[in-house]
């Protein structure tokens, strides 16, 4: 009885680990996603750290900025010729890459 209920919980653990690896994967392409080299993100610093962004493509381009320690949330929609800047407050760490949203 007591093989049976070991056997039982190690299925149920391994169940578990799959079913949550699967759910993990899924969300990650989306997250990040490529961005076009047409898309240019051009960091300053001066205090704190901010990203000017311009849109080089002939389509209209949705991204968002990820520093080293955060993602500034906002989805910065690029129309083609258009700029915009991140900028987070107290934010002193540097510029990451960009993720398509």
């Amino acid at each position: 009885m007591r093989t049976f209920l070991n056997v039982a919980a190690v299925a149920l653990a391994g169940t578990a680990l799959v079913a949550s690896a699967g759910v993990a994967s899924a969300a990650t392409p989306s997250a990040s996603a490529a961005v076009p080299s047409c898309v240019v993100a051009d960091e300053q610093f001066l205090g704190t750290v901010w990203v000017n962004l311009t849109n080089n493509c002939s389509t209209q381009q949705r991204v968002k900025v990820v520093y080293q320690d955060r993602v500034d949330e906002t989805c910065y929609t690029l129309k083609p010729g258009g700029t915009a800047t991140s900028r987070l407050a107290f934010n002193i760490a540097h510029f990451d890459r960009l993720v398509s949203c």
